[in-house]
């Protein structure tokens, strides 16, 4: 996915210092639960790999972080985004009188109106509420009659409201640790794919052991991404609609799906699990 606005930093600090390191691509990526292709967009100053410059910007800064790289040499203090803000102020400046010349006119007309036909009309024509009326003699009609043979609207406390998959972010708040999980799986183009040719299990959840502690994220088909911390040893089930899609670390993971392990590689860390066709789950 293509990133519209370009983000100004030097993606050869980043390369020029991993080789030095002595460091290869793919183990960066698994340091920064990232895939290949993303950090060869990063060094490479690709606009692909990522949903939008404020991921990119993260993961850029983490990989700094990893490298014990400052950060100023990466990504310069005056970016192109401040540049745009700027842009947009100048422009709401340089907006003329013309634009809104039509409102004196308007505001005369009104005054004239207000003045020749609503101030001028005879008392008789008035209806004014005076303080001795009595609040009873007040009437307001209704504009909707109950029913009284309506049944009443049943609630069931059992019925929870849909999840809905939302991502936030706080612009304004401190960089956490350099290696913090960062979820792009909702934008991630270079997936592994998996399917069931003989399912034995619905295609309605996977369940996945994690042998270190580790954070992955989830998005099935509803578009409902959900993110977990799992302890080291720790088992669990997610229950969604296939097929899925799944961030993960695969060195310290093992997923099962449909009643079969799903046979992970080291670099597998973006996947989509794709149901089978069940015939007969007797």
């Amino acid at each position: 996915m293509k990133i519209k606005e370009s983000l100004q930093y030097n993606g050869k600090v980043l390369l020029k210092e991993r080789k030095k390191q002595k460091i290869s691509r793919i183990d960066i990526a698994v340091k920064l639960t990232l895939n290949e292709l993303q950090i060869k967009s990063i060094e490479e100053n690709l606009a692909t790999g990522f949903a939008n410059n404020h991921f990119k910007e993260l993961s850029i800064k983490r990989y700094a972080r990893l490298l014990v790289i400052p950060i100023d040499k990466v990504i310069p203090v005056n970016n192109n985004i401040t540049n745009n803000e700027t842009n947009i102020l100048d422009n709401v400046k340089n907006v003329t009188l013309k634009k809104y010349s039509f409102i004196l006119p308007l505001a005369l007309v009104l005054f004239l109106f207000v003045n020749i036909f609503v101030l001028n009309l005879p008392e008789k024509e008035v209806d004014y509420l005076t303080v001795n009326d009595s609040i009873d003699n007040i009437s307001v009609p209704l504009s909707i009659e109950a029913d009284e043979n309506a049944l009443p609207i049943e609630i069931n406390e059992n019925d929870t409201p849909p999840e809905v998959a939302q991502i936030n972010y706080d612009s304004s708040a401190p960089d956490n640790e350099a290696l913090d999980f960062i979820c792009t799986i909702d934008s991630a183009a270079d997936l592994t794919n998996f399917s069931t040719k003989n399912p034995e299990k619905p295609a309605t959840y996977f369940f996945i052991i994690s042998y270190e502690a580790q954070t992955f994220c989830v998005i099935d088909s509803n578009n409902i991404l959900k993110t977990y911390n799992l302890a080291e040893g720790e088992k669990m089930t997610h229950k969604g609609t296939a097929p899925f899609k799944i961030q993960l670390n695969p060195a310290v993971s093992e997923l099962y799906f449909e009643g079969w392990k799903v046979q992970l590689q080291n670099d597998d860390f973006f996947i989509k699990l794709h149901p089978g066709k069940i015939n007969n789950l007797d």
